[in-house]
Order: structure tokens, then sequence, then C-alpha cells
């Protein structure tokens, strides 16, 4: 059936394009003459004529760095691939694995072959028809390309083959068993095999924006505008699910949290996805403003460059930070406490390794002791190790001063107060640190693989399995398009990450994820801060209906149930 098109009056879409440019501050009530004019009209596609098309608008402080699932590294992004992208299975808000495009599966007896049937009537935004070939085109091309496809490479290790039986049914051929295979198929995006077969490099397809994807999800892209912070989303009402009851989702980039806060106490924005732990007591109080609290799958660390000497570009570092003594008085300087209790505002808990505790399986190594704070300690450390007080306060050993750079990504609310306390704590035990802001993009190109920092505060969002964290400290993602952002190298980790992906008992599995915990704890490329809460707000006199889970109120299962108050 044709769609019919629906034009959103102009003086509302000057409003909210302003609204979400940047430089932005809170979203302006009126449109003047001139941005009347330039406005461009967005189109909203409906299959039953409406007066006035339902639009929820989203606030949040970050945008996706790319549309790109081969190269995609900001949790922005994938939160946009929930909405826009289709899997064929996906974590229900209670913890277990469902189907979306899949119906139902099977696996062989001895767990090497998985096959999936798909469901019904399944279409790609452009209204073409999805198959099992489409799928299947997707997912080798990952097993093919690793390297162009780094950001979904792990996902796929130990797949051998994938291939269509008909139109409806895909199988997946494994080398060996696998014990989160429901898990690993969450994450394989299927993407529309035109826009991506004619590259022939990795280079090419990770330069390759994407910025007008093509999928099967509750949601298509109308429009990606970085340089004005303003991604829009509208319903496909050919989805193959539950259609949304709202024909169009605004993200919003705001440049303050301030702005961003202002904007949904006075109704300009419906839905803030994140919320500045500082601003959620009061926001609590507002009227028609319902915020949520949720057990958190996110982490916050102190990066420590430990990219390998040999790597090429060679990093650029203070080579002090590849004294383990310095990395243990580092430790012994950070008031994760204090953290919690000052930044968090108390929404968390001090973090000791890069699994969170709110993943289920007993995964979280919980008897893992964690370094005490201890200024004096740490100045004993580095003391003992030959760093000696110079009279500008800063320690050094030869010509080798402990002056670092403290950087930290600039879209986060919570890291300017981390990096000035941090700072505080290292002036005390003679380390000085540079604080600087550094916007998400920039730092992301310093970090991998270029290794072009000394100490990085920032975070991760996990996901629901251990796997893809763990991924994050293996050798060979410190490349171009790949996770890692500490450079760590260590063979014996690499070795048992393989193993944790092949063992199917549960108990065995779980002891080689503990050791390897506690393998990255001692050697320190990460100090983990602290876990914090996901908060988040909506309008209850706008919507209803929302899904309030520990993944999220926007997520697409979520926004598929919301509603208009009426």
């Amino acid at each position: 059936m044709k769609h019919t098109l629906f034009l959103l009056n102009m003086t509302l879409i000057a409003i909210l394009i302003l609204a979400g440019c940047k430089p932005a501050q809170a979203p302006t009530s009126m449109a003047t003459e001139e941005t009347i004019a330039t406005a461009p009209p967005v189109a909203i596609e409906s299959e039953v004529p409406q007066v006035e098309p339902v639009i929820m608008h989203i606030g949040w402080l970050g945008e996706p760095d790319t549309l790109n699932p081969a190269y995609a590294f900001l949790t922005e992004a994938y939160t946009i691939f929930d909405l826009i992208y289709g899997t064929l299975t996906t974590e229900s808000p209670t913890g277990e694995y469902i189907g979306e495009l899949a119906e139902d599966w099977t696996h062989s007896e001895d767990g090497l072959v998985w096959t999936f049937n798909l469901k019904d009537k399944i279409k790609w935004h452009n209204g073409e028809d999805f198959s099992a070939e489409d799928l299947a085109w997707a997912i080798n091309a990952i097993i093919e390309d690793p390297d162009g496809w780094a950001a979904s490479a792990n996902y796929v290790s130990g797949f051998v083959d994938v291939k269509a039986l008909d139109p409806k049914t895909l199988q997946i051929t494994l080398e060996n068993p696998i014990s989160n295979m429901e898990y690993r198929v969450s994450f394989l995006y299927a993407v529309y095999p035109k826009d991506f077969q004619e590259f022939t490099t990795p280079e090419d397809l990770q330069n390759f924006p994407n910025d007008q994807p093509v999928g099967t999800g509750a949601f298509k892209v109308n429009t990606f505008d970085k340089d004005k912070g303003v991604l829009i989303l509208d319903t496909h009402y050919q989805y193959h699910g539950t259609v949304p009851k709202i024909d169009q989702v605004v993200f919003q980039t705001f440049d303050n949290a301030d702005a961003m806060i202002q904007a949904i106490k006075v109704g300009d924005v419906d839905v803030l996805n994140e919320i500045p732990n500082s601003a959620f007591e009061a926001l609590s109080s507002s009227e028609n403003v319902r915020v949520v609290a949720q057990p958190g799958r996110s982490l916050d660390e102190l990066i420590i460059n430990s990219v390998p000497e040999d790597n090429d570009p060679a990093p650029n570092r203070n080579t002090a930070l590849l004294d383990p003594q310095v990395r243990l008085a580092i430790a012994h300087a950070i008031n994760k406490q204090d953290l919690v209790d000052i930044v968090l505002q108390g929404l968390g808990e001090p973090g000791t390794t890069i699994i969170p505790p709110s993943l289920g399986g007993g995964f979280w190594h919980n008897p893992l002791e964690d370094v005490t704070f201890d200024l004096d300690k740490a100045n004993q450390i580095l003391e003992e190790a030959g760093y000696l007080m110079d009279q500008d306060g800063v320690r050094a050993k030869g010509e080798t001063k402990l002056e670092f750079r403290l950087q930290y990504a600039s879209d986060s609310s919570n890291y300017p107060r981390v990096a000035d306390l941090m700072a505080e704590w290292f002036r005390q035990v003679g380390i000085k640190a540079n604080v600087e802001a550094v916007d998400p993009d920039s730092l992301t190109a310093a970090i991998t693989p270029t290794g072009d920092y000394d100490l990085v505060i920032w975070g991760w969002g996990s996901d629901p399995d251990p796997d893809f964290m763990l991924s994050v400290m293996t050798s060979d993602q410190f490349v171009e398009g790949g996770w890692s952002d500490s450079g760590y190298s260590n063979p014996e980790y690499d070795q048992l990450y393989l193993d944790q992906q092949m063992v199917v008992d549960p108990d065995e599995r779980q002891k080689m994820v503990w050791q390897m915990q506690e393998t990255v704890f001692n050697d320190r490329p990460y100090i983990i801060l602290y876990y914090d809460q996901s908060l988040e707000a909506y309008r209850t006199d706008r919507f209803t209906g929302f899904i309030e889970s520990p993944l999220g109120i926007a997520i697409s299962l979520s926004l598929q149930q919301v509603e208009p108050v009426k």
C-alpha cells in the first residue's frame, strides 16, 4: 500500500531544528521569520491520514559518532541501531532473549548448527521484502572482513558459515559450540546489502557514514545532522512487530546539562535518556516529570596508556606510566567512595573490575579486594620506587617527571568534577595532572590506535553478557575501528578470552571470566572508578506506557508500547 506523506507545520520544524542546533541553550519557544523561511520541511510517513502527527522529543548530551555499524564506537550509536535495525534475537526487559527477526530457533545436538526461522512479512524501510539471504550476506560480510567490520567481529568469533536454506530460514554453522549464541546474534545487525556491497577495503567501509541507513526496525532515519545536533526518526509502518503509536522521534543534542534539564521541566522535550546525578533529586520533584533510576550496566574508568612500545605508530605518553609502582600509587590516590558520594550523589557504587555487578550469571568477580584510598601509602610507594619530590611539588625520577595529561570526554556532566577531584588527590602525592576536556570524536582518534594520551576518564555501557567487556582488553582490538582504548596486550589474557567463548559449562566459564578480571585488575590498564545507575526521565503529561527496566525507557521494545496521553 502506498504511504501517504504528511508535512509538519513549518514553524514547528523551525523551533525543532534551532532548538537542537549547536551551540544550543534551552529550546526556544518562538521562531523568527528568517528561520521559518529557511527551515526545511520534514516528512512523516503514515498509512492512515492523521490531523496531527504524534512527535516525541528526546534530549541527550551526546550523539552517534556514525550510523555505520562497522565502525560505531559510542553508546549513542547503539541506541539508534536498536531502533532502526533488526537482529535475530533481542534482550527483553526481563533479561530473556526473544525473537526480533526470528520466530523461533533450534540447534543440533552437538551445538554446531543453529537454525533460525524468520517471522512473516518483514520489510526493509524502503518497502522491499526482507529475506534470509539478506541477513546471510550481512553476517558473512563480518566473517570475511573482520578488519573492516572491527566493531562487530567478536560477535562472529567461531562462526564458519551462514547460509539461507530458503527465504525464511537461516542456518549458522560453528567451528565449536558457543554458550552465549542468543546474545551474540542480538548484535549482528541486518544491514541493507546494497549499501555495503561495493566497498573493497576496510578503510572504504569504515569511512562510509551511512547517514541514510536502510533497516527493518520499528523506526527509520529521516534526518541526521551532526552539525545541528538533530537526529529524526520516523515510524516504520510496515514493521513486522508492534507498530509504534508515535509517528516521529526527535533526538536533540544539548551542549550543557542545565539547558537539557530546563527543557524537560518546561516541556520542550518529553524524554531524557540520561540525567546528571546532580540534577536527579531536584528533577524528581518537578511537576509532570517522572524520574527513573535503575541498576546500570555502565562503568567509568581511568584509562592508563598501556600501548606496546612497538606499536605503529609508537605511543606518545609519559613513560613513567609503564612502571607498575606508579600505577599502584595512582590507584591508592583515588577515593572512589568520594566519587560516588560527591559526583554520583550516592547513585552508584565504587568500582573494581571491568564486569559490572548488575550482569547476571555470577560473572562479577565479587571477592576481588580493591586497593584502598591511602595518600600516605601512595607517597611511600613512589618514594621507594625512586620518584623524589622536587621543589615544585612534582615527583621525578631522573629526567622523568610525574606530570600527566588527564583528559576526559567533554559530553559528560560528571567528568569535570571527577577530574578536578583526582587532580587534587594526585597533587598530594606529587603527581601533576593537566586536566583537559576533549570532544569524543577527537578523543577516540587520539586513543585508538594512535596511543597519544596519558590518562583518560571515560566509560562503557556493557553488553548483557561479559564477552564484550572482556573483548575490550584483547590485543587484536587495538586497531582502527576496534574497541580497545588502553592498548593493553597480554597473550595469556587473549587466550583466556578465546577459551571462555568456547566453554559451554557455565561454572567453568565463570572461573575463566573471574581470572580475566583479576588479571586486568592487577595489570591496571584500567582503574575502575565506579558503577553508576541509569538515570532517565519522561513527562507524564505527554506520554504513557514506557517499560521501565535496566535496558532503558527509550529502547525499541519500550517505544513500541508508548502512546500519547489523551
